[in-house]
């Protein structure tokens, strides 16, 4: 989250944002949110999950299409959490501020389960995740927002914006870093977009944004960055965050393998895609490595960086600048496997 956010955002804004739902203040417990302000509510002794975010990051056209394409999703049986109607029976209602932008709300039922433990991180549940998202990917086929107006934006969108942000964020010495995204995105853009391969994905697919019940149902949640994309960068995703920030020794390379086997097993039992698209994700896991460097420069200090992201950033410029490959597998076998 950019700092002129967080200075924006007051406890008036909160309170409108909670009556818009019938929400007391008391009744309102803030979690981590990276992007936007996330709260655990309680209304009528049932409990929900209330975002705030600014439409500097997301419009209000943006928002309500991400909220129709959820209710799609749960519409077609995947667990997913649906938006629920403020008492004025929007989907995204809107709170001024004082500069005269606005923050946008949306209230989503609580995922049921926790985050998946230790004990389930197993092939059982890497291949449910694959089931997961080729059924995400199925329906997204269909799906279509009510207006063209609410249609999410695209990955070239995204990427053209992050462009921008590593301008902003990057120190000036890191210009070749700017250089290797845009290479890199340039590259992406030269593949074809198939209706069968390209299409609404979730594009943020890991551990920490799915819980799993203890009969192993997955629910997925924060789709605040779904858009118009590969679909094998969806799978690039999961793989990225499913594996070592130092994916080298031959053991972490192993396990690697074994988790997108698995996944990809998974996943084609809902959609089919063509395995040459699995060649593709080397490209993919490149974009997304540029892209969280550049947003750990833009939303954290780095001096101070907590675990997960200072392992991350451990050697990363040096890692992007000579092209070191974030996951060094045979993609072409995955299928044989």
């Amino acid at each position: 989250m950019e700092p002129f956010i967080r200075n924006l955002f007051t406890d008036d804004m909160l309170k409108a944002a909670l009556g818009k739902y019938a929400i007391h203040p008391q009744d309102a417990v803030i979690l981590d949110g990276f992007e936007s302000f996330i709260y655990q509510v309680r209304r009528t002794d049932t409990e929900f999950i209330l975002r705030i975010g600014h439409d500097s990051r997301r419009t209000a056209n943006l928002v309500q299409g991400e909220s129709e394409f959820l209710n799609h999703l749960a519409e077609g049986g995947l667990s997913v959490p649906q938006v629920l109607p403020s008492s004025n029976q929007n989907l995204v209602e809107v709170i001024p501020s004082r500069d005269g932008s606005n923050f946008l709300t949306t209230l989503f039922e609580k995922a049921p389960g926790k985050p998946p433990r230790k004990e389930q991180w197993n092939s059982s549940l890497h291949i449910a995740m694959g089931v997961f998202m080729g059924k995400l990917h199925h329906l997204s086929k269909a799906f279509k927002p009510s207006q063209p107006k609410f249609s999410r934006y695209n990955l070239e969108y995204d990427s053209q914006q992050m462009a921008v942000q590593s301008k902003k964020y990057l120190p000036k010495t890191d210009s070749s870093v700017l250089s290797a995204y845009l290479t890199t995105f340039n590259g992406i853009q030269q593949l074809p977009k198939d209706p069968s391969a390209y299409g609404l994905c979730h594009t943020d697919f890991h551990r920490g944004n799915f819980f799993v019940t203890d009969a192993g149902r997955i629910t997925l949640f924060d789709f605040d960055d779904c858009h118009y994309a590969w679909f094998i960068y969806d799978v690039a995703m999961a793989l990225f965050y499913a594996i070592s920030h130092d994916c080298t020794t031959p053991d972490k390379l192993a396990e690697a393998k074994a988790f997108l086997t698995n996944f990809w097993q998974g996943y084609q039992r809902e959609h089919s895609l063509d395995p040459t698209w699995l060649e593709q994700i080397p490209l993919f896991l490149r974009l997304r490595e540029i892209d969280l460097y550049t947003l750990i420069h833009r939303s954290m200090d780095l001096s101070n960086l907590d675990p997960w992201c200072a392992s991350f950033m451990d050697r990363r410029r040096g890692k992007i600048l000579n092209n070191v490959p974030f996951c060094d597998i045979d993609y072409t076998n995955i299928v044989s496997d």
